[in-house]
């Protein structure tokens, strides 16, 4: 059952974002996507079966996530190629975020870290961080959780 079918959860953008994100393997497909994989067979590397690979990956385009590209190489058949949309890319902090409670509360013991640094040469590692509506930075410990009615809300 879809979680905003309940009555406490039709407003909640955390149930609707788990509707679409909530999909086994998904949000490992988004992080594949963002190492710059895009090919079908490139998202077979994880593990997902052949048939529920079809199927979300067909969820993330029809959610807006992703955007099926048909290529063709030389001497090949047509094949379909999957790229993040604004709306996908928008995604990177969530992501971001589970890696980095994952690395703080699951550390693997073996394998590669994700990381995340600026696009410039020097390439300098960058982190989520709360920040206030004059950009300084806000402890977690210091924010509150509520529900404020939607015309209340602050600017993005």
């Amino acid at each position: 059952m879809d979680a905003t079918s309940f009555p406490a959860n039709r407003s909640c953008p955390i149930a609707r974002t788990v509707g679409v994100l909530g999909q086994k393997w998904n949000f490992l497909l988004l992080r594949e996507a963002f190492l710059g994989r895009r090919k079908f067979a490139e998202f077979q590397r994880i593990g997902v079966p052949t048939a529920t690979l079809g199927a979300r990956l067909k969820a993330l385009v029809d959610a807006g996530l992703l955007d099926r590209r048909t290529y063709r190489e030389n001497g090949e058949r047509s094949r379909d190629e999957y790229v993040l949309t604004d709306a996908g890319r928008a995604v990177m902090p969530v992501l971001a975020a589970l890696i980095a409670w994952g690395e703080a509360h699951l550390p693997a013991e073996q394998g590669t870290d994700i990381t995340y640094a600026m696009t410039t040469p020097e390439g300098r590692p960058v982190r989520l961080e709360f920040v206030d509506d004059r950009g300084a930075v806000v402890d977690k410990d210091a924010v509150a959780v509520s529900r404020l009615p939607r015309t209340m809300r602050m600017p993005a």
